[in-house]
């Protein structure tokens, strides 16, 4: 299987978009520590950057998990 990202991170406007949640359904999920961001300086005002490399990773690790249990 092989997996292209077109960029490791977007911002959060650009994930909603993606995939269809409300930012702050998404801004939530980021508190929650389901999504990874790309760390920030303390008292930054740059755009928070969801790391999609890991989201990528994630899905893979449970398509596997999920293969391998429906082959039990």
């Amino acid at each position: 299987m092989q997996i292209a990202i077109d960029t490791p991170y977007v911002t959060v406007g650009e994930y909603a978009k993606r995939s269809g949640q409300s930012d702050s359904a998404i801004r939530r999920e980021i508190e929650l520590g389901r999504y990874i961001i790309r760390p920030k300086v303390e008292g930054s005002k740059s755009a928070v950057l969801i790391n999609m490399v890991h989201l990528a990773m994630e899905a893979a690790e449970q398509a596997e998990r999920v293969r391998v249990e429906a082959k039990r």
